[in-house]
Order: structure tokens, then sequence, then C-alpha cells
């Protein structure tokens, strides 16, 4: 192996799992050979062209070396150890990008981790909340399009939404649409405000631009116990039904529980600006 394989070599060398190494060939349309660690101690490779598709030549390249096509990127089988992984890294780099050995690349790092420590936080989440939610709703509880849990409490309908993001904390958002189309005016901000101080749990917020108003309350999603999830689930839902004729008749429009459930809603909270 030449020098620029020793290092890409000893870089990959130094790889946690899920960590990975971004060697970028600079040349026009520029590429890109992905080397990661996976969790159980193996390699795997990726090459990419970002700007412009692998050509018939390059493909053909790549399917010698042992890779397929996956989504947007080609990738290789799981390979055993650095050297080799290295080695195939080096092989795409001269041989698909046609780099020669003296050639500059740019190589980067990176980590899968955060991304699958949030997906398995998720996981556990959602392990942990179906049999509360189960036992709530008398039955597995429905999952809308969003993979959030759409509960018919009554005439309110309730979302109880897990949320994980890679480097922040897992939270459980449970909310309701209380109404819509109702008339945006300085008073319903004002009233929404004035309900809010008088509550000790939960929040009205005004989704401006699609005139609905909703009712939630958020839970740190590693450290909430099951009682405190039925207490909220119960909470949003009788505050949500006790207030929405009310703000229907002061500010227009209709109860979220008024309408055929085809018809359509707004976004969720976080997918639509203008909330108190």
């Amino acid at each position: 192996m030449g020098s620029r394989a020793e290092f890409i070599a000893q870089q990959a060398a130094a790889l946690a799992p899920l960590d990975f190494i971004v060697v970028t060939v600079m040349r026009k349309p520029p590429g890109a050979v992905e080397l990661s660690r996976e969790q159980d101690g193996g390699f795997l490779v990726r090459a990419a062209s970002p700007k412009v598709p692998f050509d018939a030549a390059q493909a053909k390249a790549l399917s010698a070396l042992g890779f397929t096509e996956k989504e947007d990127a080609w990738g290789s089988a799981a390979v055993a150890d650095v050297a080799s992984a290295a080695a195939l890294v080096e092989r795409v780099v001269t041989e698909v990008f046609a780099a020669s050995e003296e050639a500059a690349v740019d190589l980067d790092h990176g980590s899968r981790r955060p991304i699958v420590e949030a997906q398995q936080k998720l996981e556990a989440m959602r392990a942990r909340i179906v049999p509360i939610l189960h036992e709530l709703v008398g039955g597995p509880p429905p999952v809308d399009d969003d993979g959030d849990y759409a509960l018919k409490l009554g005439s309110v309908e309730v979302i109880v939404s897990p949320v994980a993001a890679p480097n922040m904390l897992p939270v459980l958002r449970i909310f309701a649409i209380t109404n819509v189309g109702v008339n945006l005016t300085p008073e319903l901000g004002l009233f929404l405000s004035r309900v809010n101080f008088t509550l000790m749990f939960g929040r009205f917020a005004l989704d401006t631009d699609h005139r609905a108003v909703w009712f939630s309350e958020t839970l740190l999603g590693e450290a909430f116990s099951d009682e405190e999830l039925r207490f909220t689930v119960a909470m949003v839902a009788e505050t949500a039904d006790e207030w929405d004729d009310r703000i229907a008749q002061m500010f227009g429009g209709a109860t979220r529980s008024a309408l055929p459930e085809e018809q359509a809603v707004p976004p969720k909270p976080g997918q639509a600006g203008g909330y108190l």
C-alpha cells in the first residue's frame, strides 16, 4: 500500500464503533468514500458521487470491487479487518475516481453514535409507554402517519408523541387540538395568556398560520413515572374538553371534536410558527 492508504489505515484503526472517516477526492465532480466501523467492530466502505451520479464505467468498476448500489450510494460487504478496508478505500479512489497516488484528498471524521443512541432511546420510550396507552384506551393505541399515538378519550383526540433527537434529551409531547378556524384577534392571544397563567399544568398555544389552538404538556423522556404519563394524558384530555367550547363561542371557528375525522388538521406543534 502507498502512503495515502497507510494514512487511511492509521486513521481507521483509531475509529470507535459507529465512528467513520470520509475521504473526499478533490476532482470535478468531487467523489467521496466513507469507511465506518460498525457496532460489531467490523468495517463497511461506501462510495458516493454527490454532484453527478456515477457513470457506467464507474458503476462497473464498483461492481467489480464487490459494491452494490444502495439508495444514493454504493456499499461494500462487511470487511473484517482495517487493512483490507483501507485497501478497498484506496482502490475506489484510484479505480473509480481515477485519482493518482499523489493526488490530494481531504479526510474528515464523524460519528453515527448520537443518531443510533437517539434511535435506541426512542425505541425504549415506545416500549415503555405502549402498555400504559393500551391500558388507557382498552386496546392497542392507534398510530398515525408520523408514528405518534392518537388516543380517542371522550370527545378529545390526544396525541402522544415520543421525540428523540441526536445530542438532545428525549421528550414525550402530549397534546390536543382544541379549536380550528378561530378568529385571530389580539383578544384571543390575551385570553389564552390569561388562561395559561391560571393553569398548574400544560399550556395553550396559538398556531396563527393555521388559525388553530392547541393544548400541550411535555415530559422528559427518561424521567417521568408511569403515573405521571397517565395523569398528563388525562389532564390534557380534560383541559381541552373544558375549554374548547368556550373558545369557539368567544372567538369563532369550531372545536376539533366537531370536525369529521377525514378533514385535514394543521401541522403538529413544532411544525408551524406562531406559538405563544
